[in-house]
């Protein structure tokens, strides 16, 4: 199963189990990544979700996961998932 997959998955495991959360901070989801497989450890607060997100950002795939919701700021990208 490749990555974008597992990660749609566990965002939907997420919302399923948390019914009263609407929009959570991607990085407070590594725990439950890091439980998948998606990846090995948290590095720097969340770092390897944004850096997925980024390089779909910039690719312009950010579709491949429904749930993502950017909010730009005028340096950095705050990055979220909400429910679909």
């Amino acid at each position: 199963m490749d990555k974008i997959k597992i990660i749609n998955q566990t965002i939907e495991e997420w919302f399923a189990k948390n019914k009263d959360i609407d929009k959570v901070l991607a990085k407070d989801l590594m725990p439950d990544f890091i439980k998948n497989g998606v990846f090995e450890k948290d590095h720097r607060k969340g770092l390897p979700i944004r850096n997925v997100l980024r390089e779909l950002d910039r690719n312009d795939q950010l579709g491949q996961i429904p749930a993502v919701h950017p909010e730009r700021k005028a340096k950095n990208t705050n990055w979220y998932f909400v429910r679909n």
